[in-house]
Order: structure tokens, then sequence, then C-alpha cells
């Protein structure tokens, strides 16, 4: 992975006198140094890089040059692949009005201002692959918003399903191609591009290559496979030596009793959200749309076992389970966050390996669990809706599968009683 650092250049001097404080980017043996507008002697620059006994324009310097590392570091880690070059027009905020590369960088960027970094991760992530294919099929970084036809989508859609997107040196050993999941997710962002250029009058309506007839971004069509209930009370009865086994299984069980709780939710959750036999949430994903939708999840003699085990009342910290510190940005509480999470699933797959259960579980799978168990249940879909916390019914739908065979099979016995 990349790396980058204060460099002072002391190859050619200043009019000042002094050297220039530059930002070194290092990726597989290869710097590129970045200009800044700073420059100092050793005695100075040794004094703002380890940031002792500055006076208020060292502590000025300092500071600036902080935020421009900051911002270096960012691009890095949300580069699926690093490249210099896109770095480069990223860290320098250089772009072209017509390169729709650009605009979706641009809006990435904005997202990112706006502390929407779920969402800004999915933008960029979508233009690198599209440049990636440009300079695979085209041989060129640009990729003109005139060039977007239904044809080159149609191309790309492809290329990306049987693109391995591990493209370091043991590539050969990990194969993974872009499922069809992730290639909606980025191209439902280069379309609202494309809206908003269409909406503003910039693009032709006609010009739009996403809609009936033209291109239609692909949807995924194997729904998840919910967990049976034998196969739930299964993970309920695992036992391990290993931790951190144990704390995936009781965070899966946790997800799966409350209402198919997000994970994020789950570790945003704090001890002042207990109220009596219960506890109250709102979805983060729903918030700006339902901000005073509030889930409520009854404490359970399961539910609380498992507060009791992993819940941690720290001095200064008021969430039950200590996975994000206290008044953390939104950016370290979204990286803690996901870090955990990718463990939590490397552990559930291995317990599902152990247990036979075929599927290839993750975190999810407990909402979908759940969604399906109510269901069976008998609960309306209007209650499963409300439970789970969706916007729209619609998103409820896709959740319950098809009937089971057996279910369907009692309907139509029925049907002459």
């Amino acid at each position: 992975m990349a790396n980058c650092n204060l460099y002072h250049d002391k190859r050619r001097p200043k009019k000042n006198g002094f050297f220039p404080i530059k930002i070194r980017v290092t990726h597989e043996r290869k710097s590129k140094f970045f200009e800044t507008v700073f420059s100092a002697d050793d005695a100075e620059f040794a004094k703002i890089s380890n940031g002792l006994r500055l006076d208020a324009n060292q502590k000025k310097t300092k500071s600036k040059l902080d935020d421009l590392l900051k911002k270096a570091n960012d691009i890095i880690e949300d580069l699926e692949v690093f490249n210099f070059d896109t770095f480069t027009m990223r860290f320098k905020n250089t772009g072209d009005r017509n390169d729709l590369l650009d605009l979706i960088r641009e809006k990435a960027a904005l997202l990112k201002k706006e502390e929407n970094f779920a969402n800004s991760r999915l933008y960029f992530q979508a233009a690198d692959l599209l440049e990636r294919f440009n300079l695979n099929e085209k041989k060129s970084k640009k990729l003109y918003v005139k060039e977007l036809t239904p044809d080159y989508l149609k191309a790309f859609q492809k290329w990306a399903l049987g693109t391995n997107y591990i493209i370091e040196k043991n590539k050969d050993k990990m194969i993974k191609t872009y499922s069809v999941t992730t290639l909606n997710m980025y191209l439902t962002r280069v379309k609202a591009i494309i809206n908003s250029l269409t909406e503003t009058g910039v693009l032709h309506i006609t010009k739009n290559p996403f809609g009936k007839g033209k291109y239609v971004i692909p949807k995924s069509r194997s729904a998840k496979r919910p967990l049976e209930h034998d196969e739930i009370m299964l993970m309920v009865n695992y036992q391990s030596e290993d931790d951190k086994e144990i704390f995936a299984r009781d965070m899966f069980i946790f997800s799966y009793l409350a209402n198919g709780m997000n994970f994020y939710d789950i570790f945003k959750l704090k001890w002042s959200d207990i109220k009596g036999d219960a506890f109250y949430f709102v979805r983060q994903k729903t918030s700006a749309k339902l901000p005073d939708k509030q889930i409520r999840v009854f404490l359970n003699p399961k539910i609380q076992s498992i507060i009791d085990l992993h819940g941690s009342k720290k001095l200064g910290n008021s969430y039950i389970f200590n996975v994000v510190p206290w008044g953390a940005s939104k950016d370290v509480e979204q990286k803690k966050i996901r870090s955990y999470i990718s463990g939590v699933n490397i552990k559930l797959k291995k317990i599902a390996v152990t247990l036979g259960i075929t599927s290839d579980i993750s975190t999810y799978f407990a909402r979908h669990t759940f969604a399906t168990m109510m269901h069976d249940l008998g609960a309306s879909m209007n209650t499963i809706k409300d439970v789970i916390g969706h916007e729209d019914i619609k998103s409820t739908q896709n959740y319950i599968g098809a009937e089971k065979k057996e279910r369907l099979m009692e309907f139509q016995e029925r049907l002459l009683k």
C-alpha cells in the first residue's frame, strides 16, 4: 500500500535560502513529490516534524502540513487500486468539466466534505474502475461524457464481470471478479451524474445512455438465502475458545434478535438508549429522511446476556460495545466499524464451515433471516417494514425470498379443503 510523509528537499534552495518542504508519496518503491508553499532550514524542519517547542508561526505551518498529509492519506485509503495519476488529480483538485471521470470524482469529493464517506468511496471506486476499463480499451485516461453510450456501458459491464479486481503481484493466486451487486452500486452513481447533467441542460435527454431501450443497469437475481431455524440454533449453541469467534457469534445473534439491526447501529448503541425493558434507536442509513423514526427492541434474556458479556462501561465512552472511541470523527468512526465488520465476517465464515452451513454467511444474513422468520411466523409485510426500519415496503419485499417448497405445498393442499 502507498504511504506518504513530509520531505525536506535540500537539492535546491528557494530565494529565501531555505529548502522546500514537500509531500512524498511512495508506492512499490517509487516516490513522487508534491510541492507545498512552505520551506525551512534543517533546525526548523526538525522542530516542525517532531512538533516540540513551536512558536506561533511554526504551529500554523505544522497544522497546514498535517492537513495536507491527512488529505493525502485519505486519498490513498479511498483508492481501491493505487496509481499516481489518479492520486495527483485528486490531491491537486484538477479536472476537466467534459471528462465524466472528473465529474464523478468531484461529486465524491463533495460527499466526503459532507462526511458521507461510504457514498463518497463508491463514487471514487466507480471512477477508478471506469478509468481502468477506458485505459484498457481506448488507451486514454479521459472519458468524455459524449463517449458514454449504451454500447460502451454494455462492453464495460462484460469486461468488469470477467475482470479480477486484485491486480497486485499475487493476482494469479487471488482471483475475484466484480459482482453484479458491486457493478450495480457503481453504475447507479454514474447514472446519477448523467441525470444531473440532463436536468441542468448540459446533456440533451436523448443523449442519456441509461433507460428502457438503451442501457439498463444489471441487478443481482441471486438473493442471499436466509438461514434456517436449525442453522440459527447451531449458531446460538456454537462454542469456541477463540474470543473473536464468540464475539462474532454473539453480534450476529444480537442483530438477528434485535429486528435485524445493522451492525453500524449496534456499534453506535449507547447505554442511554436503554429505557426500561427495551432500547430505542434511529437507523443511521435512513436517519436523514426519517430522523424521528425510532425502532424499539425489547430486551429478551438472550439480548441482555450478550450486553452483559460484551458491554463495556468505560469512563468517557457511552457506547455499549467498545468499538468506536467516544467523540471520534465520522471518518474514524466508519473506519473502525468497517474494520470490526470485516473481522466479524471472517470469523462468521469460519464458524459456518465448522457447523456445515453452506451459505457464504456474512453479517447481513442476520437481517435477512430476521425478516424471513417474521414472515414465516405470520407477521404482515407492513409490520416487518416498521420493525426493520425500511423507508418503503418495496425494500422489505426484496428481503423476503420466494415461498418455501413446504409452505407452497401446504397452500396447494388447502385449495380443495
